[in-house]
């Protein structure tokens, strides 16, 4: 079975969606032929991964991070060539209606999987509802062109049956981990001491992208609680973004590390103490996995997808409020038995999510939806315009 995923994220970016896309090629089964389509700067070709070199602009609110104009004949020509039996769409931006255009030509079965809530990071980001609506809209039309949706939690299923997709398209396909990857093993004190912790002062680590979606303002405010109750410890912040600078004013006394390679975030992971993730809007958050596999408590919110993956008042705590956080902190910096417990706990947790288990979902459907490539949509070809000149693509 040919498989063709198209993603807006190349393998430059680390975030969850090319930790998932990675883990996918890596685990894929022998009868399933997977290679990835991306756009980037400068062009990479091997047998699982095609990234075409396309002009690029700066995210609107996160100019850090370009989406290209995909080269979408090219694109057809290399899924045409590769006997393309299925098209897996996996995030609806340029590339994304790429892959519609592309499963419409080649008339294959096409699919979709559900990884960022771009409606909702567009009302915080640029702080307007309309286009929060407006956003929301776009996905629901890309979407709704699916035969079916993966998901990766229930909170994020819902939040697509809110925005009127067909319940009887959606499915879960939960995330995995690597825990070779992550592994306690990988605590470095090299490392705890550069950043200034030890058991008397602990490390609450965060990974992951500065951005005020993440609901990063809590770190300030936590910190602050922890220190009117006299509980010793250090903010540990990996990644980067638009909200560095405020954070950085906000949490003076915090270790900011920047973007790791993806070898260096395990050990940076292991070297901390506790791992807290105030995000609202992630529809899973790989990284709270992959912080448990690191033998770390988990603090979440209860809100969005992160809070189905992990153990409460076992491998961490799902959270209510800023307050709350600070309240289940507190506890575990103070009391390391307690801390001790709940890192057991977190790993035995992980070492039951691997990839090879969450990945069966999605191989399961490419060979359903690819065995009945026959019954596959197809878009009327007034859908779409294309044009050839410089290869971009517009909605009708």
């Amino acid at each position: 079975m040919k498989v063709a995923v198209f993603t807006d994220n190349d393998f430059s970016k680390v975030n969850g969606v090319t930790t998932t896309l990675r883990a996918v090629l890596e685990h894929a089964p022998d009868d399933l032929d997977i290679r990835v389509y991306a756009c980037d700067d400068v062009e990479i070709e091997t047998d699982d991964y095609l990234s075409l070199a396309a002009f690029g602009v700066g995210i609107p609110f996160y100019t850090e991070m370009k989406m290209y104009a995909p080269p979408v004949r090219r694109l057809l020509a290399h899924a045409s060539a590769a006997g393309t039996e299925v098209v897996h769409l996996t995030t609806p931006g340029p590339v994304g209606l790429a892959a519609l255009w592309v499963a419409d030509r080649l008339r294959v079965p096409l699919i979709g999987s559900f990884h960022t809530d771009l409606a909702q990071y567009a009302r915080i980001l640029s702080g307007s509802q309309a286009l929060g609506t407006i956003v929301g809209r776009y996905l629901r039309w890309s979407y709704a062109k699916c035969s079916r949706i993966f998901t990766p939690s229930e909170a994020t299923r819902n939040t697509l049956i809110r925005a009127r997709i067909d319940p009887g398209t959606i499915e879960i396909w939960r995330r995995g981990v690597s825990t070779t990857v992550f592994d306690p093993t990988k605590r470095s004190q090299a490392l705890r001491a550069s950043w200034g912790v030890s058991e008397s002062r602990p490390a609450i680590v965060y990974a992951g992208r500065l951005s005020r979606e993440k609901g990063l303002d809590a770190f300030a405010i936590v910190s602050r609680h922890l220190g009117y109750a006299g509980v010793a410890h250090r903010l540990v912040l990996i990644g980067d973004g638009p909200m560095r600078r405020e954070l950085e004013a906000l949490c003076p006394d915090a270790v900011f590390m920047g973007m790791l390679r993806s070898e260096d975030v395990g050990t940076a992971l292991a070297s901390g103490d506790v791992f807290l993730f105030p995000s609202r809007t992630d529809t899973a958050g790989n990284v709270v996995l992959e912080a448990q596999a690191s033998g770390l408590p988990v603090l979440v919110s209860n809100v969005g997808g992160p809070q189905e993956n992990l153990e409460h008042g076992r491998s961490g705590w799902i959270c209510n409020d800023v307050v709350d956080f600070a309240r289940r902190a507190a506890d575990l910096l103070a009391r390391p038995r307690k801390r001790r417990q709940f890192s057991e706990r977190a790993r035995e947790y992980a070492l039951n999510r691997r990839w090879s288990d969450a990945l069966e979902p999605l191989y399961r459907a490419y060979r359903e939806i690819g065995v009945t490539r026959s019954d596959a949509l197809h878009y009327p070809e007034s859908s779409f315009v294309m044009r050839n000149a410089g290869d971009t693509a517009r909605v009708a």
